[in-house]
Formats: C-alpha cells, sequence, structure tokens
C-alpha cells in the first residue's frame, strides 16, 4: 500500500488541478484536511512558493486560494506565449467598476445617472471581458433591469481577497459627493435618464 500523500501534497494537488481560486471549504472537502491541519499545510505552501524563491506563489484572491505565476516572471511568461499585454482600461472602465465596486449590485441605468453619461459601451467591454457579470435582477424596477457586480476575475486582477481589501468610499469621496451621489441613486429611474447624454466619450476599452 502507499504511502498517504502530505497534507501540503495534498493541497498543492488541488490547486493546482483548478483554473480558478479554491475556497477553505472546498479544499477541506476535497483533501479531507481538517481545518487546522489545512492551514499549517497552507503556511508551508507560502513559505515553499514564496516570491523571492519561485517562479510560482501562492496567493489569497477572491475568497480562495491559488497557485500563479510570479509577477516578476510575468515578462518571460508573456514571451513564452508571444501574447500581448491587454490594453490598458479606459478611464470610463475605471469610472464603472468603481461604481459598481462600491454600490453594486447596481444596474446599468444607477450606473449611468451616477457618472451623468451613458455607459452601455464600457459596461459591454467589461462584460465581455469578464470584469462585470449580470448576478441576479432588479425585481422592485420596471422590466426587472439585470444587476451588475464585479467579478471574482476582477478581484484577482485586483489582487483582493473580497471587497473589505478595498478602500472604504468615506476615505475617498467627501460626504457632500457621498450625499450628492445618493440623490443621483434615488432618482435612478427609467425617466431620470432620459435625459442622459447618449454617448460616453471615453468608453472605449
Amino acid at each position: 500500500m502507499s504511502a498517504a500523500a502530505r497534507p501540503a501534497a495534498l493541497i498543492e494537488a488541488v490547486l493546482f488541478a483548478s483554473p480558478h481560486p479554491v475556497p477553505l471549504p472546498t479544499l477541506l472537502s476535497a483533501t479531507g484536511l481538517a481545518e487546522g491541519e489545512s492551514r499549517r499545510a497552507l503556511e508551508d505552501l507560502k513559505g515553499r512558493y514564496s516570491p523571492e524563491a519561485s517562479g510560482i506563489v501562492l496567493r489569497e484572491a477572491a475568497g480562495g486560494y491559488q497557485l500563479a505565476t510570479n509577477p516578476l516572471c510575468a515578462e518571460a511568461v508573456e514571451r513564452l506565449r508571444e501574447e500581448a499585454r491587454p490594453a490598458p482600461l479606459s478611464g470610463a472602465a475605471h469610472e464603472v467598476l468603481a461604481c459598481v465596486l462600491y454600490l453594486g449590485p447596481t444596474t446599468r441605468a444607477a450606473v449611468s445617472t451616477v457618472r451623468g453619461v451613458n455607459s452601455d459601451a464600457a459596461v459591454r467591454g467589461l462584460l465581455e471581458r469578464g470584469l462585470l457579470a449580470e448576478k441576479g435582477r432588479d425585481l422592485e424596477s420596471p422590466g426587472a433591469p439585470a444587476l451588475l457586480d464585479v467579478t471574482d476575475d476582477f478581484l484577482i486582477a485586483a489582487g483582493a481577497k473580497n471587497r473589505d481589501d478595498f478602500p472604504s468610499l468615506e476615505t475617498l469621496v467627501d460626504e457632500t459627493e457621498l450625499a450628492r451621489v445618493r440623490e443621483r441613486l434615488a432618482s435612478a429611474t427609467p425617466e431620470a435618464n432620459a435625459g442622459v447624454r447618449a454617448n460616453d466619450p471615453g468608453a472605449d476599452l
């Protein structure tokens, strides 16, 4: 009978096999390990896969754990894949992401109202990139419009475990501006958005 794999090896295998961050409960279920044993194994792997010593790193992102290439090795990986870096996001895209991150899940109409400009093009580009997703519907609004929210891919790209890793809105915007945003959101109805400009000049992604 072959010897049982060490806890760190079990977790390493599960993370290697998953293309997405694996939450701790899923790790426990897949490996059959106790929580304390798993956490000790994860600490072992963090040491083994440190950015200073390895081309692979263990990171926490989107509520789970993931094996990823070391950012210090990004140029070599890109040369191997012969892939160019994706085009940077536009200012409009960053604004839409900020609206959804801090106010979401929310609708396209609410995003456009807060920004004061039609945001459909920017939203569409972010959906195509997988940084936003439609998650449910606003059943209290006419037509039950889709609710937008940031995705795990967005959290991974931002290096964030969850929303709590971002600064609070109160530290970024003064109370006067927050009050203005709340007033705009309160009027985020189809009628209110009829006066929003049709085009967003900064929407190209």
